[in-house]
């Protein structure tokens, strides 16, 4: 069955049309694009069906002196099974408990998504907190501060760059939003690391992932 759909195409002013008129052709720009009221802020609705979750790490770590290989600061591994849940990665990054004073304090933050399968790792065990209160009962694993493959690091934006010794640069945090730019598949893990110009070991580091675990179509 051939269906057409037609739209109005909203001029300078909305058109007030009586309650409970169901009747109406849905509204585009004269782009074409359909114009929609968002009623929730981002994310809510995703959150709301509770599979949304967010793991830090309990230890820090000294940022990497060099692009990393090896080495990430935090992993996350899918333990479902082939047809199970994919993982979304809405973002990541870490904060930083002690400022940097012998330098100006700029952090960049790398991540890998690696190949998959991967085998499975040690748990460190760390907590996976609900961002809709809940238990975790789900089949992640993560590894902190472990051994990887280097499936190739990629560079994200962070934070605006930090003066050094400034006491505002305490509790510095370096968030990338990436909303869903990455998915972890059954078998897979992703790693966060952290690269700063020079060493400072007092500058820990504290790793964290948010991510949804959600049911998809993922072709392997």
């Amino acid at each position: 069955m051939l269906m057409k759909i037609a739209g109005r195409v909203r001029g300078v002013f909305a058109p007030n049309y009586p309650e409970n008129d169901e009747d109406q052709q849905l509204h585009i720009n004269n782009r074409g694009e359909q114009l929609v009221a968002q009623a929730l802020p981002e994310l809510t609705t995703l959150v709301s069906l509770g599979d949304s979750w967010q793991v830090a790490s309990a230890t820090g770590l000294a940022a990497l002196t060099a692009l990393p290989t090896t080495t990430a600061g935090l992993s996350l591994w899918n333990g479902e099974p082939a047809t199970g849940k994919c993982y979304a990665i809405d973002s990541f990054g870490s904060w930083e408990a002690v400022v940097d004073a012998t330098q100006t304090d700029v952090t960049a933050i790398f991540a890998c998504n690696n190949k998959t399968p991967v085998t499975a790792p040690t748990d460190a065990a760390l907590v996976i907190r609900s961002l809709s209160g809940k238990s975790y009962g789900g089949k992640a694993r993560t590894l902190a501060g472990g051994t990887i493959t280097n499936d190739g690091w990629f560079a994200h934006g962070t934070s605006g760059e930090m003066a050094a010794a400034a006491a505002g640069a305490n509790w510095k945090v370096n968030e990338v939003q990436c909303r869903g730019l990455y998915l972890v598949p059954p078998g897979g893990m992703f790693n966060v690391q952290a690269v700063k110009a020079a060493a400072a070991a007092a500058a820990q580091q504290f790793f964290f992932i948010r991510f949804h675990e959600v049911q998809l179509l993922y072709k392997s």
